[in-house]
């Protein structure tokens, strides 16, 4: 399917944006006036979400169920609930397959995302031993995906069309993925005017979603880190382009936010000031990672290379033999120094609160650990 170019797209762009296209990376933002630290210059919901966690949960679903405190998150605005306090989906095979954390969200959800067809296409999934015990867990996921994902085609065709329009054709890593769920996805019923979709159209949207998701992430925990409850995909967020040094960065506020239409909301927030004309980039991972960390995830997860400053610089130490150590540049150690969260175990970015009557505050939180801290002083 032919990509919409950026003058389709600019009509649901924010002002403060601008949406071009960017010799060696395709579609990209610029900014279309001044940026101050701590500006919101995006936020989206989501087109589509999904659960991270596979279909066959590591302990038993009966004992946990049973356990009033046990804590699950809910289906539809994925924030955390008490399966004492939740509503499961009436026709799951076990309550704690789906649970809602809210009669408006079982509503909602029962009407949107999880209708009479995702509920019967995970229930043969969750009986089906070659998905569940001869497939690695990320198949399992993958499968949530792509029946969220069809449900799309279903229940709104136009939303579909724009998940078919996001960066993503299909690589060869995902054909062998591709031919193994289109096996399973065949045998599903599909309702009047629907039928399966092609091993092709699988794999392209296994590459829309490798290329283009974001991470929804659980509370953060010292001793864990944070890892993804879901995954969303965005139209506008997925302009984004990538950078090892970004000038923005990204924010999720789940649990944080109490109107639940909003929960899954993707905000991108400025770190620095940057002049009109400026692309803004964030970094699709934690930016402490090294050289080579950064090369691989690239390639394996986004499918291409990086040429950014601190990518060249990094390159050039690494072929001289000096390993591609970040501490060798200036800019990088600054950057570091200045928007890296220093917290245990975290890593994260950090960015400015918004400006408040046009003057930003020296407060900066971080955008994985949540945690707030003063400025820190060049």
């Amino acid at each position: 399917m032919e990509q919409n170019t950026a003058e389709n797209w600019q009509e649901c762009i924010p002002g403060s944006l601008k949406l071009v296209e960017i010799e060696g990376k395709g579609r990209g933002l610029v900014a279309s006036e001044p940026l101050k630290g701590g500006q919101v210059v995006l936020q989206e919901s989501p087109i589509l979400t999904f659960s991270a966690f596979p279909l066959k949960h590591g302990r038993n679903d009966e004992e946990k169920a049973a356990n009033a405190s046990s804590t699950y998150y809910c289906s539809h605005c994925y924030r955390q609930c008490m399966v004492s306090e939740g509503f499961s989906c009436p026709s799951c095979s076990h309550p704690s397959h789906t649970v809602f954390c809210s009669y408006k969200c079982l509503s909602s959800g029962l009407s949107k995302i999880h209708t009479p067809w995702v509920c019967d296409a995970l229930r043969q999934f969750r009986h089906c031993s070659l998905l569940l015990d001869h497939q690695p867990e990320e198949r399992q996921v993958q499968a949530r995906y792509l029946v969220a994902a069809y449900n799309l085609a279903i229940t709104s065709p136009s939303t579909f069309k724009t998940l078919l329009s996001l960066h993503g054709e299909g690589r060869q890593k995902d054909v062998d993925s591709a031919m193994f769920l289109h096996s399973i996805i065949s045998s599903l019923s599909f309702p009047d005017g629907f039928s399966a979709p092609s091993v092709e159209t699988i794999a392209a949207l296994l590459d829309k979603e490798s290329c283009n998701s974001f991470s929804l992430m659980e509370p953060y925990s010292v001793n864990g880190g944070r890892s993804a409850r879901a995954y969303g995909l965005y139209k506008n967020a997925s302009s984004f382009n990538h950078d090892c040094l970004p000038n923005a960065c990204r924010f999720d506020y789940l649990d944080s936010i109490k109107d639940d239409k909003n929960s899954t909301d993707l905000v991108i927030r400025m770190i620095q000031d940057v002049p009109p004309g400026k692309e803004i980039c964030i970094s699709y991972f934690r930016v402490g990672l090294s050289y080579c960390e950064r090369k691989q995830r690239l390639l394996d997860y986004f499918g291409f290379a990086c040429f950014c400053d601190r990518c060249k610089v990094d390159e050039s130490n690494d072929k001289d033999g000096s390993g591609g150590a970040d501490d060798d540049d200036d800019d990088d150690s600054t950057f570091i120094a200045k928007y890296m969260c220093e917290r245990e175990n975290c890593g994260g970015t950090l960015a400015p609160l918004p400006p408040s009557n046009g003057n930003p505050f020296n407060i900066m939180e971080c955008n994985f650990c949540g945690m707030l801290s003063k400025q820190k002083q060049e």
